[in-house]
């Protein structure tokens, strides 16, 4: 009986966990770069996650708690002088009455002197850190 009750009670916290909800997070690249996107954590400092994109591309990414984020963004494109910046902090919310959806798009407005389109321009030292 003490077998059969804890087979049912692992079930059920496993099925409840499967159905636990995820915040989304959607990175496009609206650009002809290709990009690598550094999720950071705000309170830490250190890497979420790292996504790559290729020219055009887009990727979700799912998180499991509530948080603040910001990115760290290196754009390359060959025969140009990568771009790296720093975007402004989001905050991302899971919850029992909801979650988050963003979306997050990149545009490089390409000229003699490259301009991204928002967030802050940084070294490729300080997107090297974490």
């Amino acid at each position: 009986m003490q077998k059969l009750l804890l087979s049912v009670v692992l079930c059920c916290l496993l099925t409840h966990i499967g159905m636990a909800q995820n915040a989304e997070l959607r990175i496009k690249n609206n650009s002809a770069r290709s990009m690598t996107v550094k999720i950071m954590n705000k309170a830490t400092n250190r890497l979420y996650k790292r996504v790559e994109l290729s020219a055009y591309d887009e990727s979700t990414t799912y998180f499991v708690s509530t948080g603040q984020f910001y990115c760290k963004t290196e754009a390359r494109m060959y025969g140009r002088e990568p771009i790296y910046e720093k975007g402004n902090a989001f905050r991302v919310y899971v919850g029992d009455d909801g979650y988050s959806v963003l979306t997050i798009s990149f545009s490089v407005s390409e000229s003699s002197q490259p301009d991204v389109l928002g967030g802050n321009r940084i070294s490729k030292s300080e997107f090297d850190k974490n």
